[in-house]
Order: structure tokens, then sequence, then C-alpha cells
């Protein structure tokens, strides 16, 4: 299932190239627009999307950020209205970017979905702290590289409005500097949403040997990490697929999701066993066994018979 839906979003993207049509405009746009924030602040910006009547199927989203005065420090797909990411967030305090690429498959049409949230904290530095302004101001903005396509099957380009941000940063310091990502993950108390574990044999993948695939959704901080578990293994960091260590499917097979909170989710499966493929050494064995086993019947019977003669 889920490899089908990755080719879904695949075949949107390349029809995209070949049926440039342009749509009515959608607007992809951060909230909040403005605030106001001091030295080490953490701070959660909303990345949302306006779809202007339309239903969308994949958002490729790019943001570029004043990096000598923010630092990302998280990225949040909690109550994301995307369900699948083909490519996971991904971010440089380096080089002041953040970028993923995510759909839904069955479309999506909304005036303010959730995409994403962004936690940020603002850096001290030096050099502003050196000078005699009072504030800075820091941008966040869309790169025009950011797309939008709608679930029309043909791909097509919506037409983009972007409304970035322009924050304040005071240059003084807090005496508590104020973490809202903090206060957020203390107010969840919400485990990820029950999920199910698919078991899969695909030639193309893992050279044909049996694997797992697993998914799901956290409705407060989003999805941190997944873990699995094989019988009486040790629970090892996972990320869908899965192969699996444990091929003849013999033992019980858990999935642990965990939030940014720490909130655990954990589901089992115990697949049906694969019959053991029968050698020539097995079937040597078998006529061994029944060899001897003919053989102490007949001893049996033989000292019986002799028994009641006498």
């Amino acid at each position: 299932m889920i490899k089908l839906q990755l080719k879904i979003i695949s075949l949107a993207i390349i029809s995209f190239a070949l049926f440039p049509s342009v749509s009515l405009a959608a607007i992809l746009y951060l909230e909040p627009v403005q605030g106001e924030y001091y030295q080490d602040d953490t701070f959660i910006q909303e990345i949302r999307l306006n779809t202007q009547g339309e239903y969308i199927n994949t958002v490729r989203v790019d943001l570029r950020f004043d990096q000598d005065i923010l630092e990302v420090k998280d990225f949040s797909q909690g109550n994301s209205v995307l369900t699948l990411w083909a490519e996971e967030p991904t971010f440089s305090n380096q080089n002041g970017t953040i970028s993923f690429i995510a759909g839904v498959p069955a479309g999506y049409q909304g005036w303010d979905g959730l995409l994403g949230r962004i936690i940020f904290q603002v850096h001290e530095t030096e050099a502003k702290q050196d000078t005699k302004l009072t504030r800075n101001l820091a941008k966040i903005e869309f790169l025009d590289s950011s797309q939008v396509l709608l679930n029309d099957r043909f791909g097509t380009l919506a037409e983009l409005t972007f409304q970035g941000a322009i924050l304040t940063i005071l240059v003084e310091k807090r005496e508590s500097p104020r973490d809202e990502w903090q206060e957020e993950i203390k107010g969840d108390i919400l485990s990820p949403e029950s999920f199910e574990i698919e078991v899969n044999q695909d030639p193309s993948l893992f050279e044909g040997k049996y694997f797992i695939i697993f998914s799901t959704n956290d409705k407060q901080t989003g999805i941190d990490y997944y873990q699995v578990k094989e019988g009486d293994r040790d629970w090892q960091k996972a990320n869908s697929p899965y192969l699996l260590e444990n091929q003849n499917l013999g033992t019980i097979i858990k999935v642990k999701a965990v939030d940014k909170a720490g909130n655990e989710r954990v589901v089992w499966i115990k697949p049906a066993k694969i019959p053991k493929k029968i050698t020539w050494r097995d079937v040597l064995l078998w006529i061994i066994l029944g060899i001897i086993i003919v053989g102490v019947i007949w001893w049996i019977i033989r000292k019986l018979k002799i028994k009641s003669s006498k």
C-alpha cells in the first residue's frame, strides 16, 4: 500500500512536467506572520495552506530563514493534513533552509490546512549584541521552488501565492526565556493513533526477503521515532519499510510509535509461520527414523510371540 501511494505522488510530479497547465491560485503561508521574541526564546512557526477551493494531492515546501538570528531545533508533523511523506522534513541551520515533499493521496481541500510546524530558537550572537540596535528583524520566506500539485490526474501545477513572516527579535534576554515547544510537550498526554503492521515480500526490495510496513499519526506533538521488536530480541529503532531478521515469521512482531512528548503506542502481529522447506537430509532422517520405528515394533512383536509360545 505504501509503495502504491509513493508511486502516486511520483506520477503526480512527473505529470506536472508533462502537463504544465496552471490552475487557480493556492496560498502557502506562515502563521503567525509577525511576532516579537527575545534572545534564547523558543517559538513555533506553522506552515499552512489555503487551496482556494481546489483539491490538491502533493506539496513541496522550500523555506529560507535568517540563520544568523534563528536556529531550527525540531520539526513537528503533528496534526498535519499531509499523510504521506515522500521526503521527510530536512533543515540546515548553516544554510538557513527547510524542505520537504508530502501529499494526500485521496486529495485535500481547505483554507487553513496545517502542513507542519517548525520549532525555532533565537540565537544569542555577539555581533548582534555589540551593535546599538535594540531589535532586529528576522525573515522566514518561501522559495520559488515550492510547489502545489492538484489532485486532477495530471499533476497540474497550482499558481502559488506566498506569505512569509517577519519577526521582531529583541536584543535583550528574558530572565527566564520562553519555550513554547516545551509548554506544548508538557500538555501532550495522548498516545499516537492506533495502526496496523503489514508483512510484505517483494522481489524488488531486500532481495525478496520479508519486511514490514507501518505508519501512524500523532495529533499533538507528532511522531518522534519508531522501534521494532521481534520475539525475544531487543527493541531496535526502525523506519518503514523494515527488513525482518526472522525470515521464518515464527515470532511475534511488535512496533512501538513514540511521539515528541514520549507517549507510546505499541501494536503487534503474529504472522503465520512459513513451512520449512524439505531437503534431502530431512528425507534421509525420516527414512532412518522410520526404519528404527519398524525395527522396534518388529522386535516387540517377536518377543511377545516367543513369550506366548512358552
